[in-house]
């Protein structure tokens, strides 16, 4: 990590949660993804389909998702 991204870092963390929030998704909707990083999530969806083909994972619904996505981040705070 360069010395002016590790400054950013610092400032960064000190901002609230909500902001450091809305920084995080301004810098991903303006950045462009590594082939090598579109490769990797490939990958983990295609182990996570063949999981599900092969009876040893299963869907949920979605707003049990949801529920567990939210659970785990209020846990987190």
């Amino acid at each position: 990590m360069s010395s002016a991204v590790a400054h950013l870092l610092e400032e960064a963390l000190l901002l609230p949660s909500e902001s450091r929030t809305e920084l995080v998704e301004a810098l991903l909707e303006r950045s462009e993804p590594s082939q090598d990083f579109l490769d990797h999530q490939l990958g983990i969806v295609r182990r996570r389909m063949q999981a599900v083909q092969g009876g040893t994972s299963a869907l949920i619904a979605e707003e049990d998702a949801h529920e567990q996505v939210m659970r785990s981040l209020r846990i987190r705070e």
